[in-house]
């Protein structure tokens, strides 16, 4: 017996990022690897809270925990596992065409996936960031307009990265290539394999470290607003790509 057009079922917005939302969410290793994120960053603001003080010597001044940007950023490349999983473990897993065929349209989908990433990251960003950071600064002495400034750089840095992250995950339909570009670029600038400093200040995690207000060098870094634009370009070219390459794909 045919469904009539009027009785069949359709699919909403809504109904799309409610079940891109709950796949997210409720994938283990992204729930693992959320835990894991939270964990470091508390470690690294009781750390800093601690007293804890270095010496590194050559006439620098004593160094807290939180002065080094490297170490103090170094947890997002676990976090950075929620928006890489979301785009790329239903090819892993062989769930893509099957998702393709519960909602055809693929504009709907790509935007119920987008929707759907940026409230995990948000939610995330909740339970990752927040607590570790208003740890570090009860024990600081600083006014509550500093304190929202600090929030609002980290979950600026938190989601842009998280969107080029998804974006060449889903490019490349991978976990692995996109958290290895993105670990693998600081190493070669750490190591100095890579001479130009001119150019390497405007790469993500640079520009993350810049926006944070700890650059990694004094040769990479840029102003906050520079870096936010800087990021945001990123994201925004990463993500178009990501969409264009969705759309037409296998169709």
């Amino acid at each position: 017996m045919k469904v009539a057009a009027s009785e069949q079922t359709v699919i909403s917005f809504s109904d799309v990022v409610r079940s891109e939302f709950t796949k997210i969410i409720s994938h283990p290793t992204i729930v693992l690897f959320i835990i894991i994120t939270t964990i470091m960053n508390l470690g690294l603001a009781i750390l800093d809270t601690s007293g804890l003080v270095f010496y590194p010597g050559n006439d620098m001044p004593p160094s807290t925990v939180a002065d080094f940007g490297l170490v103090m950023f170094a947890p997002i490349y676990a976090f950075l596992i929620l928006p890489v999983y979301a785009a790329s473990s239903e090819y892993q897993e062989g769930q893509n065409r099957m998702t393709l065929i519960t909602v055809p349209n693929r504009q709907l989908l790509m935007k119920g996936k987008i929707v759907a990433v940026g409230l995990a990251v948000l939610c995330g960003i909740l339970v990752t960031i927040i607590p570790s950071r208003l740890i570090i600064h009860i024990f600081s002495d600083v006014d509550m307009s500093c304190i929202l400034i600090d929030l609002t750089r980290w979950t600026a840095v938190y989601l842009l990265m998280s969107i080029i992250a998804f974006s060449i995950a889903g490019l490349t339909r991978s976990a692995i290539v996109p958290l290895s570009i993105l670990i693998m670029i600081p190493i070669f600038i750490a190591t100095g394999i890579l001479q130009w400093p001119g150019g390497l200040r405007f790469l993500p995690d640079q520009a993350s470290m810049s926006l944070l207000g700890t650059p990694a060098y004094e040769v990479t870094e840029l102003s906050p607003w520079i870096a936010f634009f800087t990021l945001f370009v990123w994201g925004v070219i990463c993500a178009i790509a990501y969409w264009l390459s969705f759309l037409r794909r296998d169709s």
